[in-house]
């Protein structure tokens, strides 16, 4: 890594961190009065009453429903990565590589753009009277969307390669089974998935892949040009 690359993540992730607590410190303070005014009413309340909540029918019918909604949404992923893979598999050899070479950056990166959409959508729903803001915000929209599953694919790629331990192209095409981009991409999404399950670490660890996927599509272009840590060399004949 360069001494510009040194100088450039840590800026860009203070500047970003920097951008994201100005953008949400209004929402901060709201969520800080309204525990400020309902903490007097939980301290009356016994801790074992409190306990109790999560015994309860209802409480494990949410819990269900919940645990429903999250594999369903995971089904969708599966889906949603097999139709990319195979349409775009080099590519997201290609992002795959990358985030895993540089992932400092390919985090930092994320974490810009992340702010940036968010300050962009507010931006352009102050223009939503104007109706020159309603395509603004769509084709935002469309391009987060966009951005984020396939960058969502290009971690499952990752995480995949990091389960099938094979460091080399060469020693993953030896393999009998478990081999290609495909296989690639579903060991991704069963362990990020199994993961997702977990109550609080699972959202907390998919927002950090979401983020370090947005900053991998946007490095990469998408997978459309070679990883910025592989230098062309000319070939010796």
């Amino acid at each position: 890594m360069s001494r510009v690359t040194r100088f450039i993540v840590p800026a860009t992730t203070l500047t970003a961190l920097l951008a994201l607590v100005l953008t949400l410190a209004p929402g901060f303070a709201g969520v800080a009065d309204a525990k400020t005014a309902v903490a007097p009413a939980r301290a009356e309340q016994p801790i074992l009453s409190q306990l109790s909540q999560f015994t309860t029918i209802e409480g494990a019918a949410s819990a269900m429903t919940k645990t429903a909604v999250i594999v369903s949404l995971l089904f969708v992923w599966i889906i949603v990565a097999v139709v990319v893979t195979l349409f775009a598999g080099r590519e997201v050899r290609y992002s795959s590589v990358e985030v895993r070479a540089s992932a400092l950056y390919c985090f930092a990166l994320g974490l810009v753009a992340f702010t940036s959409f968010v300050i962009t959508a507010i931006v352009f729903s102050y223009l939503v009277p104007y109706i020159v803001g309603v395509p603004l915000l769509a084709a935002l929209g469309v391009f987060a969307i966009l951005t984020k599953a396939y960058g969502m694919v290009s971690i499952f790629h990752a995480v995949g390669s990091l389960v099938a331990g094979s460091r080399t192209r060469a020693q993953l095409d030896q393999r009998r089974w478990f081999r290609g981009d495909l296989a690639m991409v579903i060991a991704g999404v069963v362990v990020l998935g199994a993961i997702r399950l977990i109550p609080v670490a699972g959202t907390i660890i998919w927002s950090l892949a979401s983020v370090f996927g947005i900053g991998t599509a946007l490095a990469t272009r998408f997978g459309r040009r070679d990883p910025a840590f592989l230098a062309w060399r000319p070939a010796h004949v």
